[in-house]
């Protein structure tokens, strides 16, 4: 099992080629740069009560349903439509951080852990935005019924988000860690 998972992740060696891989670095950071401000604008027009990470992280129908009160239909829908925006957002970053982790993981030599992990980062960057994704689906329901929605879906809301923020985590610490080893190992050579 582990040979076959290790023989398909070199795969990632070579796909998407080097050039294809820059093209789709450039393009996330062209979508992340155009659409986070976006995002930021209807989310902030929405009114909702507290952060982002505060919501998402609150595990609660009954804490969830009291922010929904002190929104009026307008702002709920603002807040709706920031939520699909959300999609596109994660197409950015998603993408963003499987290209940057494969851009820094080629640098290193081939039979090197820190280009295996960085394999596995790549995956973990699609991965936390399909978490993200799954995530936004529940707060879409959730708003379907903002006062009466099932406690259960904004606990499910809230585990994913929470996988999510610990995959974006590790990537940071790996793409950082990464840098770091190859801005060493340029000045020892």
């Amino acid at each position: 099992m582990q040979d076959a998972e290790k023989m398909s992740l070199d795969k990632l060696a070579d796909w998407p080629s080097p050039k294809k891989t820059k093209l789709i670095l450039y393009f996330s950071i062209a979508l992340y740069i155009i659409i986070y401000p976006i995002l930021g604008y209807y989310f902030a027009a929405s009114n909702y009560p507290v952060s982002f990470i505060e919501s998402q992280l609150s595990f609660s129908g009954e804490v969830i349903k009291s922010h929904h009160r002190t929104m009026n239909s307008e702002e709920l829908n603002l807040y709706r439509i920031a939520q699909l925006i959300d999609y596109i957002y994660m197409i950015a970053y998603g993408t963003l951080y499987f290209s940057l982790s494969l851009y820094i993981a080629r640098k290193f030599d081939e039979i090197s852990k820190w280009r295996e992990s960085g394999y596995y980062i790549a995956i973990l960057g699609l991965t936390s935005a399909v978490c993200d994704g799954i995530e936004n689906i529940f707060i879409l329901l959730m708003l379907t019924n903002p006062l009466g929605f099932p406690d259960i879906w904004a606990i499910i809301h809230s585990c994913f988000a929470l996988v999510k923020f610990i995959l974006i985590g590790i990537i940071y610490v790996w793409i950082i860690s990464a840098v770091i080893s190859l801005i060493f190992k340029r000045k020892s050579s």
